[in-house]
């Protein structure tokens, strides 16, 4: 088992990994928007309920597992849940690679909260974790996730087939990264 992630803290956002079920719900206001799933849904449609418990499941899993995961942000100020934004085992075309992976809800885009989230669990990474490099991808007509990649300095590498689908595959690594120590700004851990 893994030591215990930590929380992380920028200066607008904390991140924990999900608790318990009491998290399903704050999950649910992400699977069930229709405007957030148009693409994180193979489909683009809505997840199901069950569909959402077994992500929970596996974000907590990979949490016990490898010590960092997908981390549930909430608002400092008022405490709302904003959504998800983590790093995770991957496979991309057969190769295994550290996914930066977020899902935010709908009126929480375009505050920056996307980028702020990301930037913390990069500086974790590449900083407690060592990761040598960190991949994203997306739908080629995303251009909110695309904007949220670039903006963390993310190159674009290739088109791959992820989930059966056409997506845009971006990596960033170590040496190109610009950001905060981990320990810094950017996302300080809390006891």
């Amino acid at each position: 088992m893994a030591p215990a992630a930590p929380t992380l803290e920028t200066e607008r956002l904390l991140g924990r990994p999900p608790a318990d079920d009491r998290d399903f719900a704050a999950l649910r206001l992400v699977h069930a928007d229709p405007r957030v799933t148009a693409t994180l849904s193979v489909d683009g449609r809505p997840f199901s309920e069950p569909d959402s418990r077994a992500t929970l499941g596996r974000i907590r899993a990979h949490f016990a597992r490898a010590g960092y995961g997908a981390w549930f942000w909430f608002e400092k100020a008022g405490g709302d849940f904003i959504g998800y934004c983590g790093l995770k085992d991957s496979l991309i075309e057969g190769a295994p690679v550290v996914e930066l992976l977020y899902g935010l809800r709908a009126p929480h885009w375009r505050k920056g909260y996307a980028g702020e989230a990301a930037r913390a669990c990069l500086a974790y990474g590449f900083g407690a974790l060592g990761l040598e490099a960190v991949a994203a991808w997306t739908l080629p007509h995303n251009h909110g996730s695309r904007g949220v990649m670039t903006g963390q300095g993310f190159l674009f590498e290739r088109t791959v087939i992820h989930a059966g689908l056409l997506h845009v595959f971006y990596r960033l690594r170590r040496q190109d990264w610009r950001g905060q120590d981990w320990r810094g700004p950017a996302a300080e851990v809390r006891p």
